[in-house]
């Protein structure tokens, strides 16, 4: 697979305490990456800094072979996010949220309207168009969420946490949607998530600890390497690898 992202030696400061510790890795072309690890770990901090939201301390992203920084506009719209908390205004409906932000990309309005219809078809969401977005259940939101996110067609598309607080149905429908888009759209997601066994399907798998990369491989790999049935075994043999017989929960 072609390299997207590469990423060397990126650490992060907030307030004289290391969020992010020199971490190295690289994300492929169409693979669907996760970014594993519990509260605090670091993965919204790594977000921000792809994204340019903030910058880092040390260390170089490149996109597609490109210094990628604050000031890389044209890159940074080939980039799309959906964070956890949503950005869009609970007061008004689907249609006037994703028709106003279609807009900014097409700048007609014609245009605008049959590309947000075209991205709530992309996630089977047609039906929510004329409704109020704050009345709308969590699931649905985040299928909103997700259409707005690609309205610019990204070929990076970030996940923040996609499926906390939905129930077991919509974390199902969810992930079934996720994959549809990749395929459909041959785009990189990367997911985040604390969640350890929704990484499962992952081509690559980086897990994060207090700011530290404790392992970077595919999720079989892992298993195989650390004796493991489950990747939550995999992260907790990572993280008590001091312990010289560690031995796996799973039954």
């Amino acid at each position: 697979m072609k390299e997207l992202v590469k990423i060397t030696n990126l650490a992060k400061r907030y307030n004289h305490q290391d969020v992010l510790k020199s971490i190295s890795f690289s994300i492929n072309e169409g693979e669907l990456f996760s970014i594993l690890g519990p509260n605090g770990a670091g993965k919204s901090t790594l977000i921000s800094l792809i994204l340019g939201l903030s910058k880092p301390d040390t260390g170089e992203i490149l996109f597609e072979g490109t210094k990628l920084d604050s000031d890389s506009i044209e890159l940074k719209t080939m980039i799309s996010v959906v964070f956890q908390n949503s950005i869009l205004d609970p007061d008004l409906s689907v249609k006037e949220n994703l028709f106003l932000r279609a807009y900014f990309y097409t700048n007609n309005w014609k245009q605008a309207k049959q590309l947000a219809k075209e991205k709530l078809a992309d996630v089977q969401a047609s039906h929510l168009l004329n409704k109020r977005y704050g009345v709308l259940s969590g699931g649905e939101r985040r299928k909103v969420d997700i259409a707005r996110a690609l309205l610019n067609t990204p070929k990076l598309l970030f996940l923040d946490e996609p499926t906390t607080g939905l129930d077991i149905s919509s974390r199902a429908d969810m992930w079934h949607l996720i994959h549809q888009l990749k395929e459909k759209y041959h785009m990189t997601i990367v997911l985040t998530t604390h969640y350890m066994e929704e990484a499962r399907d992952s081509d690559n798998i980086l897990m994060l600890d207090a700011g530290k990369m404790m392992a970077f491989d595919t999720p079989e790999t892992l298993k195989q390497t650390y004796h493991c049935l489950t990747l939550e075994d995999v992260f907790l043999a990572i993280v008590e690898k001091g312990r010289e017989n560690y031995e796996c929960i799973s039954l």
